[in-house]
Formats: C-alpha cells, sequence, structure tokens
C-alpha cells in the first residue's frame, strides 16, 4: 500500500492572486508532480479545502467563509482522520494558507518585542489546537513543510519553480553533500564551530563573517557546494544575511549573489533572524527594490527545502543554543537519510527530548524557537539515498535513483516511524512544566540573583542594560505519575494529585533578564537565563543572543 502525501490550499484565494493563465499553469505542474510522486509509491492527494465537491468526495466538508488558519487545521485534521496521510504540504504562502499566530514565549518590551509568532507548528500537532495551551502546539508528531509561493505576488513562477522541483528530484549519494557552505557571525564562531562538527563538517568549512563575506571571494567560490548553514542576522522584508564583529554588521550573503550560484539539490538551514521570511520583491521596503527573498532564492535556484525562523531567533554566541540546535539538528538528519520532513520533525523533538535527559525544562527562548522555525520545500523530499546496510555485488554501478525506489518494506518502515514520533510527542508533552508567573519569596529572591549574573555575564549586564528591577520570574511545575517515578526504580515521596492514582512534582523557578542595544542601524537583544530550586539554589544559567 503506498504513502499517501497531502497537500492543501484555498482555491479562492488562489483565483484572486493569480489570472486564470497563471493558475493553468500551477494546475499542469500540480498535475505532474502527483504524477512523478505516484512512481515514487507515494499517493499524492491535492485538495483546495474550500472546494465543496472535492473534500466531499474525500468525505470532508468543506470550509466555507473567510479560511482561517484554525478553521484549516480543522480540516487538516478531518482529511488526517480519513486519509492517514506520511507527509502534509501546505501548498502556498501565508495570504493563501494563512500562519498560525501565537503569543510570542520570550516577548520582553526591553528585549524580545515580537509579540506574536507567525508558526506551521498547529498543523504539525495532532492535538486540538487551543491558544491557551501551548502543549497543544508545541510538540509537533507530524511531517510538515510549505510549498511557498510569495505573499501578494501573481507571478506564477514562485511555484512553478518549487514545483518542478518536486516533480524531479532524486536522492544524491552522500558524498554530493560534502565540504559545506558555512559561515557564521566573528560574535559567535565558538558555537559556529561547534555545528559544523555536529553536522559532521571539518571545522575549517567554516567561514567566519568579517572577514568574509557577499563581496569577498571563498563565500562566492562555495555558494555551489550544496549543504549550507548560515549563522548571521537577518532582518524584516530583508534580502541579506548579515556578519557582525564589534560594532561592524557587513553583508554576509545576498539573495543577488545566492540567485547566481545555488545549485540544485541544495539543502539549506538558517539560524538568522526573519531567515525564512517571504516576501514580494515588489514591496516597497524592499532595499534594493525587486530583491528576493534569500529563501525563496534557494526554492526557485532548485534548492531541496529551506529551514528557517519567521521571526527574531535565540542563537548561543560560544556554544550552542536554541536554532543552532535546531538547524544543525535538521541538516545532520537530511545527511543521514531521513526525508527533509522527517528530519525536521526529528530536529525539534530531539531537542526537546535532549533538554529533558539534562534533567532540565525548556525556557522561553526554547519554547520560541520551537514555534517559528519553519521548514519550506516538499517534506517528502529525501536528499541523500539510503545505503544498502548488506554489500551486494549486484548492486554495483546502480544509480542513486535505482537504489532510492521503494521496497515492499519501505512503507511499513515508514508508518513505524511514524508512530514511534507520535509517541515521543505525547511523552515530550507530558513532561512539559506548568508556568505561571512567581510571587513572594522566589520573586524577592530576584535581587540576590542579579548579583549572581552581574558576575557571572558582566559584560551582559553592562552593555546591555539589564535592569535589577526588569526581571521576569516564572514557577514551573512538572508533575509525574508516581507509579512512572517508581517503575524506573526511584522512591518518592508521593503527592495526593485528587485522582485515583497519585504523582510526583517538580518546581523550579526560571529567572530572565533582557537587554537590546542598536549598532549600526542592527539591534541586538541579549536573554540571560538563571533557573533555581525551590530554595532558591542555582541549577543553571545561560545566555544566547538574538540573530
Amino acid at each position: 500500500m503506498p504513502s499517501v502525501k497531502l497537500s492543501v490550499t484555498v482555491r479562492k484565494r488562489l483565483e484572486r492572486k493569480y489570472d486564470a493563465g497563471a493558475l493553468k499553469k500551477i494546475d499542469a505542474a500540480v498535475k505532474q508532480w502527483v504524477a512523478a510522486d505516484a512512481t515514487r509509491g507515494l499517493s499524492t492527494v491535492h485538495v483546495a479545502v474550500d472546494d465543496a465537491k472535492a473534500m466531499k468526495a474525500l468525505g470532508v466538508k468543506a470550509v466555507t467563509g473567510r479560511v482561517t488558519a484554525n478553521k484549516m487545521k480543522g480540516a487538516v485534521d478531518a482529511l488526517w482522520a480519513r486519509l492517514a496521510p506520511d507527509y502534509l504540504v501546505l501548498f502556498g504562502a501565508d495570504d493563501v494558507v494563512p500562519y498560525f499566530v501565537v503569543q510570542n514565549p520570550s516577548f520582553d518590551p526591553n528585549g524580545d518585542d515580537d509579540r506574536t509568532v507567525p508558526t506551521d507548528n498547529p498543523y504539525a500537532c495532532s492535538e486540538r489546537f487551543r491558544s491557551s495551551k501551548r502543549g497543544s502546539y508545541l510538540v509537533p508528531d507530524r511531517v510538515v513543510g510549505r510549498l511557498p509561493d510569495v505573499p501578494g505576488d501573481g507571478d506564477p513562477s514562485w511555484f512553478l519553480d518549487s514545483l518542478a522541483t518536486a516533480s524531479t528530484w532524486v536522492s544524491q549519494e552522500k558524498g554530493t553533500y560534502d565540504d559545506a557552505c558555512a559561515i557564521c557571525c566573528d560574535a559567535w564562531k565558538g558555537a559556529g564551530a561547534a555545528c559544523v562538527a555536529h553536522i559532521g563538517e571539518a571545522e575549517s568549512r567554516l567561514m567566519i563573517s568579517p572577514p568574509e563575506g557577499d563581496a569577498t571571494s571563498l563565500p562566492a567560490s562555495r555558494l555551489k557546494a550544496r549543504l549550507h548553514l548560515i549563522k548571521c542576522h537577518g532582518a524584516q522584508v530583508d534580502p541579506h544575511f548579515y556578519g557582525q564583529k564589534g560594532s561592524s554588521f557587513p553583508v554576509a550573503l545576498s539573495s543577488s549573489s545566492l540567485r547566481k550560484k545555488v545549485s540544485p539539490h541544495t539543502v539549506a538551514g538558517a539560524m538568522c533572524c526573519y531567515g525564512a521570511q517571504v516576501f514580494s520583491p515588489n514591496d516597497p521596503a524592499v532595499k534594493p527594490p525587486g530583491a528576493w527573498p534569500i529563501a525563496s532564492t534557494y526554492l526557485r535556484g532548485g534548492a531541496y527545502g529551506f529551514a528557517g525562523s519567521t521571526m527574531i531567533a535565540w542563537v548561543g554566541p560560544q556554544e550552542m543554543a536554541c536554532a543552532d540546535w535546531i538547524v544543525a539538528g535538521f541538516l545532520k538528519g537530511a545527511l543521514g537519510g531521513a526525508s527533509l520532513g522527517r528530519a525536521f520533525l526529528e530536529s525539534k523533538q530531539d531537542y526537546l527530548r535532549w533538554i529533558s535527559q539534562q534533567g532540565a525544562a525548556p525556557g522561553i527562548e526554547d519554547e520560541k524557537t520551537l514555534i517559528e522555525f519553519v521548514l519550506l520545500g516538499d517534506p517528502s523530499i529525501q536528499p541523500v539515498a539510503s545505503t544498502p546496510t548488506v554489500p551486494d555485488r549486484r548492486r554495483a554501478g546502480l544509480t542513486a535513483a535505482t537504489l532510492a525506489k521503494p521496497s515492499p518494506t519501505t512503507f511499513q518502515e515508514r508508518r513505524q516511524r511514524r508512530l514511534f514520533r507520535t509517541q515521543t510527542a505525547t511523552q515530550i508533552r507530558s513532561a512539559l512544566p506548568a508556568r505561571s508567573a512567581a510571587k513572594g519569596a522566589p520573586k524577592a529572591r530576584a535581587g540576590a540573583l542579579y548579583a549572581y549574573i552581574k558576575h557571572r555575564f558582566a559584560e551582559s549586564t553592562k552593555e546591555f542594560g539589564l535592569s535589577k528591577s526588569k526581571v521576569h520570574v516564572q514557577k514551573l511545575e512538572t508533575t509525574f505519575p508516581t507509579r512512572d517515578v517508581e517503575a524506573a526504580g526511584f522512591r518518592t515521596a508521593r503527592m495526593a494529585s485528587g485522582a485515583a492514582e497519585t504523582a510526583t512534582r517538580r518546581e523550579s523557578f526560571q529567572y530572565y533578564w533582557s537587554g537590546k542595544r542598536v549598532l549600526d542601524g542592527h539591534t541586538r537583544i541579549r536573554l540571560v537565563k538563571v533557573e533555581t530550586d525551590v530554595k532558591g539554589r542555582v541549577l543553571r544559567s545561560g545566555m544566547v543572543e538574538s540573530s
């Protein structure tokens, strides 16, 4: 039985956006895409959720009226129950298939001033979306990618080029992705080196910006590489990524340079703020006028996929943190033979699981990262061919395309992986702590802890103006069924839960200080966190920066 890939869109919005000739080209390209998937053992169901006839044929009610993200997810969930797909494609930019917009966990007027975050995470969650319950959209368990055009632009080429890639892709030998194009701000080169090592590349492949950048020869010579990792600064409606050293922010990469060099089969990930932001080149805010978004430039150039952030992103300066783990994990998974969508899902789940394995809880910076990172591209694309586990002389000389053809067990293995990831998400959600504003003694300890961070993070408190009084304190409560704790061999003090069984509760407190400064027109934000136990003893501390 073939695997199912579900692709959803909104026909009325496409009809408002494109003329009849453009729509005809898009529809023809979709048919070619569906036919190509069939040769790979994929049954692709492409449906407009507002098409009453098409939805009725699938046994699901069409969406009526204005198509909101909530309505879109309702249709997706109903189709999911009928089709049990292994992949979900959101067909169109935000003005076709709307992003969810959720509250920013790390919002602070003194630092990260994004009040809300556009996200695809709720579509990737089997839980019913509830804006007041972050567990319903924080931990994904579905393989999802977005095939975007650009908002407010009636040129069908944005779709046609991406659909051509989605129709003609062929898994490559792993060696195709050797010698990555990796570039990092000078200010973050410690964490940049760790990211490069995490994906299995030599540290010598990491370019530091400055001195390297869009105008130097080394990055230009490496842009044709088919694996890209970019740990630089980004900005809203901006076709550039920027390096940084001190107060200097030279251009590290521009879409105009990338447009001339990007190679087919490329897989890219960026830790940059707004890295996955897609905008029309006709937007009057774009400088220079007509410049393409970087993410769209990758897709138009034949890249298989791009992972990036919709808003301000958090990264580690000297050690990997937040976006570093998501992007590096995604690239590593893709290199290991996973589809783009599976690699992206696993990078998010495995990051949360790793935090839990340290005995810690995710911070507000981690939660924002999980929400804001999106995958652009067909999630079913498998960049690297799976290597046969048993050498076979009869395979000698066979192409990657032949080796990638599905075997009779491929579908069962894929289904087993999806089941495992659904179970993993359930476990992670059950361990998410409840957050609430801390009061009384815990909040009163902030003053003493400020003295600690003033010593531990002296540069941050001085340069970013972290204030003793401007602190956010959150109480975290994690409840575990006592039977599970005792089954693991631990003796516990039981707490009455009001239910038939007892529970064990863990409490801690997270303290956050934020500050920002503007250098050469670029806003830099720094966030310092300290976590303590109930008695105020420091458990861990850390610092992240905006990219």
